[in-house]
């Protein structure tokens, strides 16, 4: 992909690319941030359809479905309403001088006995499921997963971003910038990882560790209890997010060779090495 006169436009025919309008935007300005979210809605498509609704008082620069499918709604010169009430270090009020990318994904789920449901009242698979505390609260909650196919666009975006815009200096989540108001784009979002990859900082170098035994289960919580997922091959790369109990909840940053999709889970701490 590439960006020209302010629009993402495809360079070959796996990128999906299209371009929709809206009048929930503001006048002129000059990226210096990318700020990632998640719709927390029903499907890309819907979440299209809300921010093109002039009663939504919402919207973002580019929407990416599941499948990585990405739409543009807003040039990205222009402000897009989708940081709100706004504050990292000294900057205040992001729409301004952001650019916005929401990823479809509904968020927090509620588990109401062996269902997983949205706020909006949609059952989601329990494979889609993943227990995780966010980083401004202390319980854990349920989270719906986001599918290799978008990150891996998501990055892709934003590299391009960074190549055309060079006043763009850094990448955070809707959560930094309204902490406690804002809990997107959420604790599944390898963020330390995605900043690294495009940021190229030490600091901010993901925690990557390789699995050392072939059929390595990945569990859905910290413990022999909790059911497997699937099983890692020895040598699959994974990041650290987290640990309980002896157990590294991580994120499968290469993806496994079978090509299944399931991006998160528990492994043990003495099956894992840097």
């Amino acid at each position: 992909m590439k960006i020209n006169n302010h629009k993402v436009v495809s360079e070959n025919a796996s990128e999906k690319i299209t371009q929709e309008k809206t009048g929930n935007k503001g006048g002129t300005m000059t990226p210096g941030f990318i700020i990632i979210h998640f719709t927390a809605g029903r499907s890309a498509e819907s979440s299209v359809e809300w921010f093109k609704n002039p009663g939504a008082g919402a919207s973002a620069h580019l929407v990416i479905g599941r499948d990585g499918k990405i739409t543009q709604l807003i040039d990205f010169n222009m402000k897009a309403w989708h940081a709100g009430v706004s504050r990292w270090a000294e900057h205040v009020g992001f729409n301004n001088f952001s650019i916005g990318i929401e990823l479809d994904n509904p968020g927090r789920l509620k588990k109401e006995g062996g269902k997983y449901i949205a706020w909006f009242g949609k059952e989601y698979p329990e494979e889609n499921a993943v227990e995780a505390i966010h980083k401004h609260e202390d319980t854990p909650s349920y989270w719906h997963s986001y599918t290799e196919k978008q990150i891996q666009t998501c990055l892709e975006a934003c590299k391009v971003l960074m190549q055309k815009y060079p006043t763009i200096k850094e990448i955070l989540g809707h959560d930094d910038i309204s902490p406690m108001r804002k809990n997107d784009p959420g604790p599944l979002f390898p963020m330390e990882n995605f900043r690294a990859r495009l940021l190229g900082r030490h600091d901010d170098t993901a925690d990557i560790f390789k699995i050392t035994t072939n059929g390595t289960n990945l569990r859905r919580g910290a413990g022999t209890d909790h059911s497997v997922i699937r099983q890692l091959s020895k040598d699959t790369e994974v990041e650290f997010i987290k640990s309980e109990k002896g157990w590294f909840y991580v994120f499968i940053a290469e993806k496994p060779n079978d090509g299944e999709d399931v991006l998160y889970g528990w492994v043990h701490n003495s099956l894992v090495r840097k």
